[in-house]
């Protein structure tokens, strides 16, 4: 262990004491169990339904419960690719995972009346004040509550909706290690999850047989009880290695039909003082492995006797605790890599602004790379590749559901600036030591650089269909035609001289007209290239899509023109352009 760990970790104190008490004196944790036994209580002679709307207002509480029939000896695992309700959690890092097959059968089979209930829910998550909702099972029940929570979450719109809150009691696992990873990639979706478990409730570990043992990875918060006390518990190996080793005396002869009585529990919980309840640690122990000891202490995973068991597991917890600080340690590094970001960028500005003092513009003033300032820019602009590089590693992976697009918005907005204010200089290293063909040849272009340029054309692809979809809904509530909008926005004219081209390869296209022009005898191939970058650059300009930084008299866009000026048409648009003043009419948004 790095000696910059040791200090920290000595003097951590695990909070899964604390809160488990805070867990099983909530609010929401006895209004779960409450519900599922007047589920139990509604119709008793009949056979019972999947599920009951316990509560209809707020909080709303579905209770789902344990149908005829046991999972015992059914922990095989299907491949999400036999259904495609939740698809929506696959992403490229995990296209596929597994869910026990009786568990998705039973899902199956109820689909019809599973739907009609998230529809319910998810319109009633959309008025002004949206109630909280609790879903809510034991045993056989819980996975469904599980299952049923992650459907409704992709339904949801997380920006305006609570989200729901899964308690379940007893309940086995649901997936593969896959499926785990997948839920964890939605940054808030990990925190809906509550599972209560009795160390001497065999249902949770049922799927874990010998041939099934590692196959199965739970997800979510854990409140681990024993007739001693209980702890919350996140950290999910600790879980899984609890219900491989926890010994139940139930193991052969409890039905999962019959529940687990955890009402019982949760009340002997809240009156007992957990300070009191444990006398046996030992003075000889750090305060780490004494909060540790208490914890292990309390779920029963332990007894006070098992001297070896109790080393082996404060070992191992102690290092996952390690893990955790280290992990918060690259969190707050991150954190300052994102401030160093936002630093790196305003230097690049102000040297954008003092480049266009000068005459040249940033993207030239960086290719002569005549002064000190023009290193420290490479220096900055190699620190922004590497951590949008990384960025970009990491978001392709992300879900893109309501509340993790507004984040991915954001991002993107970011990665758009970034992109427009740094390819110029990549592209200026590109071309200063010779290169050619930046934009056609594989592996010349950055594949961050493509993939943001990409992902922000979806973007405005999908603003200008919602656009269109809205003045269309428009003019059929006025039932008139209105001329379309053509043209940039006033914005864009207002705003131009500050502005980035909207193409960061346009220095490319530059450079590659430049190098035309300097092979002398132009063949007809050739003129037709310079004549389309001449049209691409007209096009650019009727959009103000390019900033007027390009005509300053040392860029080298003018030193093409001036070139490229003595073979072009009199009689076109570009050429009538920069004869006539448009240069300035553009500078100040009077072009048109």
């Amino acid at each position: 262990m790095p000696e910059s760990f040791k200090m920290p970790i000595k003097n951590r104190f695990s909070s899964g004491l604390e809160s488990g008490n805070l867990v099983v004196n909530s609010d929401p944790v006895h209004q779960a169990w409450c519900a599922i036994e007047q589920q139990r209580q509604i119709n008793p002679n009949a056979e019972p339904s999947l599920y009951n709307e316990i509560q209809p207002e707020n909080p709303i509480i579905i209770a789902f419960g344990t149908p005829p029939g046991s999972l015992q000896g059914q922990e095989g695992l299907v491949s999400s690719k036999d259904f495609a309700h939740f698809e929506f959690l696959c992403n490229k890092s995990n296209p596929v995972f597994c869910i026990n097959e009786a568990a998705i059968k039973l899902f199956q089979s109820h689909y019809s009346d599973l739907l009609v209930l998230k529809n319910k829910l998810v319109e009633n998550s959309t008025g002004k004040t949206p109630p909280l909702i609790i879903i809510t099972g034991q045993s056989v029940g819980g996975i469904i509550a599980t299952l049923f929570t992650l459907w409704l979450l992709e339904g949801l719109n997380l920006l305006k909706a609570k989200r729901p809150f899964c308690i379940t009691f007893g309940s086995p696992l649901v997936g593969d290690e896959h499926l785990q990873k997948c839920v964890l990639e939605f940054s808030t979706w990990k925190y809906c999850f509550l599972h209560i478990v009795s160390n001497q409730d065999h249902t949770p570990k049922i799927f874990m047989s010998q041939n099934t043992t590692g196959a199965y990875k739970p997800f979510g918060t854990f409140l681990l009880c024993s007739a001693s006390g209980c702890a919350c518990s996140e950290d999910l190996d600790f879980v899984l290695e609890q219900f491989a080793t926890t010994n139940s005396h139930r193991a052969q002869t409890q039905d999962p039909n019959l529940g687990f009585p955890y009402g019982q529990i949760l009340e002997d919980l809240k009156r007992k003082a957990l300070c009191n309840v444990f006398k046996s640690i030992g003075t000889e122990r750090g305060p780490l492995e004494a909060s540790m000891i208490t914890q292990l202490l309390a779920i029963g995973a332990v007894s006070p006797q098992s001297c070896m068991d109790i080393d082996n597991l404060v070992g191992k917890m102690k290092r996952h605790e390690t893990k955790l600080l280290i992990q918060k340690l690259k969190n707050s590094d991150s954190d300052n890599k994102f401030n160093d970001v936002k630093i790196h960028m305003a230097y690049l500005e102000w040297y954008k602004k003092e480049s266009k003092d000068k005459g040249y513009g940033y993207y030239d003033m960086y290719r002569k790379k005549e002064k000190p300032a023009d290193v420290k820019v490479n220096e900055y602009k190699k620190k922004l590749m590497n951590y949008w590089e990384d960025s970009v590693t990491e978001i392709e992976n992300r879900p893109q559901l309501e509340e993790e697009a507004y984040l991915r918005l954001r991002w993107l907005y970011g990665g758009t600036t970034y992109r427009r204010m740094v390819e110029p200089l990549h592209i200026a290293d590109y071309y200063k030591d010779g290169g050619e063909n930046y934009q056609t040849e594989d592996g010349k272009r950055p594949k961050h650089f493509t993939l943001l340029e990409k992902l922000h054309q979806e973007k405005q692809e999908q603003e200008e269909k919602k656009k269109e979809q809205e003045k269309k809904k428009k003019q059929e509530t006025q039932k008139q035609e209105e001329k379309p909008e053509s043209g940039p926005s006033k914005s864009k004219r207002k705003n131009v001289g500050s502005s980035l081209n909207d193409d960061s390869c346009f220095w490319a296209r530059v450079e590659e007209a430049l190098i035309l022009l300097k092979k002398g005898g132009l063949t007809t191939d050739d003129k037709g290239k310079l004549k389309e970058f001449e049209d691409y650059v007209w096009i650019a300009l009727k959009n103000y899509a390019v900033s007027p930084e390009i005509f300053l008299k040392k860029s080298s866009f003018m030193k093409w023109w001036n070139e490229y000026k003595e073979i072009v048409e009199s009689s076109s648009s570009l050429s009538h352009f920069m004869k006539n003043g448009g240069p300035k009419e553009y500078e100040e948004g009077k072009f048109t």
